[in-house]
């Protein structure tokens, strides 16, 4: 149900806008001078031969979600109705599962249906799976509105002394965090802890010959059977760029200007509370390639923390001079939330803050329609205050409101 309980403002915004919106343009953000990037590293050789590729059209989406106000029904979801535009519910079985939990989210349009992607890691029972990724018609007009199909990521090293499955050759799970994702001309990019972005090309889709079939095998077998435990398609890596000085990477976005990919660090407020986060932006060239050139950071302040720092930030967005934080672990509550919606501007000295679910992970601006998405992630039992009650859902609010 949603939660009305809790301490806090009991309005949209948190605080007042401070300095922020008298700040002129020249307080940009800061050259990183101590952050560089690698060049691309091409991992793609193992799919060179064999495989046959898909596009997002050709999958066949085989779960159903659902739409309407039913999001409202989650834990925690304190944001006013008049700011709220979409909502979606998974299916009982991703709702409620402990094995899989949401993180990153982005979306396309492609030959007129609108797409969301959402990034998931393994844990617990499950944890050899690695990561997967979702794909989900959001057009009301289609056909297939609302259905979605889980996608496992694959990479090409074969891990050794494998016990709890029987792994083949070419491909294996990749065991990452996922904790944020980004659509740029084609590509994926997700964030990978301590390394940088890992790439995928999503006209690269695979599908597996015994999906759906088989839960304990994976790879490609000397028959040339493909196996992705019970998946009927797996997305393979086909390259990554480490990123140095600038880790961990916990989210990642593209601006809104289409010019830069945007990381976050997540550090609690408490047992990270010396360590400063900050956010960086790098420049991408045509070919989706980040640049190691014009490297920039942003130190936002957030004044809920006595260190006056950003802690606990889960996903970012970037516009202009401003960069929308979605930040959980607050010291306060509001409407049985202690995650806000941060609204920093370079160079101020706080954050304007707005209320936002509990258990909320990363952004994603739809700017064709102004949608800001983000999800939260915690099934039944597992927040520190959801108790037995469902938080995990997709949502969206007009961005406008919070500009």
């Amino acid at each position: 149900m949603l939660a009305l309980t809790g301490t806090g403002c009991q309005n949209n915004q948190l605080t007042s806008p401070s300095m922020e919106d008298e700040l002129p343009l020249k307080n940009a953000a800061k050259a990183a001078t101590d952050v560089s990037v690698n060049p691309f590293v091409d991992t793609s050789a193992y799919i060179n031969s064999g495989f046959n590729f898909l596009n997002p059209a050709q999958v066949n989406k085989n779960r159903q979600a659902i739409g309407g106000n039913a999001y409202t029904e989650v834990y925690g979801f304190n944001i006013p109705e008049e700011n709220r535009v979409r909502g979606i519910r998974w299916n009982t079985d991703d709702e409620t599962t402990s094995i899989w939990r949401p993180q990153g989210i982005a979306g396309f349009t492609k030959d007129g249906i609108r797409y969301l992607l959402v990034s998931w890691y393994a844990k617990d029972d499950a944890e050899y799976k690695g990561s997967r990724i979702t794909l989900i018609d959001i057009s009301p007009g289609s056909g297939n509105y609302l259905t979605y199909r889980h996608i496992l990521l694959v990479q090409p090293d074969i891990p050794a002394n494998v016990s709890t499955y029987t792994q083949y050759g070419s491909y294996a799970p990749l065991k990452v965090h996922a904790g944020g994702i980004a659509y740029f001309k084609g590509k994926i990019y997700l964030s990978s802890t301590n390394l940088g972005v890992r790439i995928f090309d999503l006209n690269k889709l695979i599908e597996v010959s015994t999906g759906d079939t088989t839960n304990d095998k994976c790879g490609k077998d000397a028959n040339g059977n493909l196996y992705a435990f019970n998946y009927r398609y797996i997305l393979p890596q086909t390259g990554y760029q480490k990123i140095n000085n600038a880790s961990p990477f916990s989210t990642i976005q593209v601006n809104d200007e289409g010019t830069q990919l945007w990381t976050g660090q997540y550090y609690a407020g408490s047992a990270d509370a010396s360590i400063i986060p900050k956010v960086f932006g790098f420049s991408v060239d045509p070919g989706g390639m980040l640049q190691n050139s014009g490297i920039v950071s942003v130190t936002p302040k957030n004044s809920l923390f006595a260190d006056n720092h950003a802690h606990g930030i889960q996903g970012v967005f970037r516009k202009g001079n401003r960069t929308w934080l979605s930040c959980t672990g607050s010291p306060s509550n509001s409407y049985g939330s202690n995650a806000r919606l941060a609204r920093y501007t370079d160079g101020a000295d706080d954050t304007v803050r707005y209320r936002w679910p509990y258990g909320a992970e990363s952004l994603y601006l739809e700017s064709q329609y102004n949608y800001l998405w983000s999800l939260t992630e915690y099934e039944p039992n597992a927040g520190a205050q959801n108790g037995s009650q469902v938080n995990r859902c997709i949502f969206a609010v007009d961005f406008s409101k919070y500009e």
